[in-house]
């Protein structure tokens, strides 16, 4: 016990967010096993905790509205934003410091699910459908629009060719919006308001909201990290990060590449 403890101690933020959303997808279904084998009924979390498009329902039941992103239809679902999500944080954010990375995160699901609310309550196309919103998604557009936008001309490799950020973002906003009418209509817009909030936050990196909410949700993670020394070279940082805003993560020589590597938080 204490070994897996001291293991999830040592994972950077947003591992340990992946490593709760897999626990919380395998623990009902490992559950539903035994009451399967032992003829009792088995159990669902998804009614008490996903996103109903019902504002009344919101209300009596508000946790919802970050609650339903750690739910996940199916082992593709889940597995497809987790490694999203691991890619994109493990190559591209790691000099985020655990608060910056919760605020992208958790204000990207509540983004996501104010826009499904908003929609199903004034798009007359959605007056009958009553179908709840569950999954990572909004987050993970959330960090990823943040990163496009952030480091706009940063180039990644997809297996065949090389993509400027910018233009990757630009793809998964098109592709969301025009999925709309095909198919997942909640969860594509739910993709528009993480996405909405990660553009916002890359644009106004100072300036984050605050609900006390999260605030407790940060104080939670934060207790699960050793204590470590404040870094004194915050200035250099500061200017390292906003020449790969302006110029992309390229631009930057090796040993700068290597001082934010050093002094940037792992937890």
């Amino acid at each position: 016990m204490e070994l897996g403890q001291d293991y999830f101690i040592k994972q950077p933020i947003y591992k340990k967010i992946i490593i709760i959303n897999i626990i919380i997808f395998l623990l009902p279904l490992v559950t539903n096993t035994f009451l399967f084998l032992f003829n009792l009924k088995q159990i669902s979390p998804i009614d008490l905790f996903d996103l109903h498009p019902a504002i009344g329902d919101v209300i009596w039941s508000p946790w919802t509205l970050i609650s339903y992103s750690f739910l996940h239809v199916d082992f593709f679902h889940i597995f497809w934003n987790m490694l999203i999500l691991y890619v994109v944080c493990n190559y591209l954010l790691y000099f985020l410091d655990k608060k910056k990375f919760l605020e992208i995160y958790f204000y990207g699901v509540i983004f996501g699910g104010l826009f499904f609310l908003v929609s199903y309550n004034i798009f007359p196309v959605f007056k009958n459908s009553f179908s709840p919103l569950i999954g990572s998604s909004a987050a993970v557009y959330s960090i990823l629009i943040f990163a496009c936008t952030y480091m706009p001309e940063t180039k990644v490799n997809l297996i065949f060719f090389d993509i400027k950020l910018k233009y990757l973002g630009l793809f998964y906003v098109l592709l969301s919006l025009i999925q709309i009418p095909f198919s997942n209509a909640g969860g594509n817009i739910a993709h528009l308001g993480g996405a909405f909030y990660g553009f916002y936050y890359a644009k106004n990196l100072n300036k984050s909201l605050n609900i006390p909410a999260l605030e407790m949700l940060y104080k939670y993670f934060n207790s699960f990290s050793k204590p470590k020394e404040k870094m004194s070279n915050q200035k250099k940082i500061d200017e390292i990060l906003d020449k790969i805003s302006k110029s992309g993560y390229e631009s930057l020589s090796k040993e700068e590449k290597d001082f934010l590597f050093k002094n940037s938080d792992k937890n």
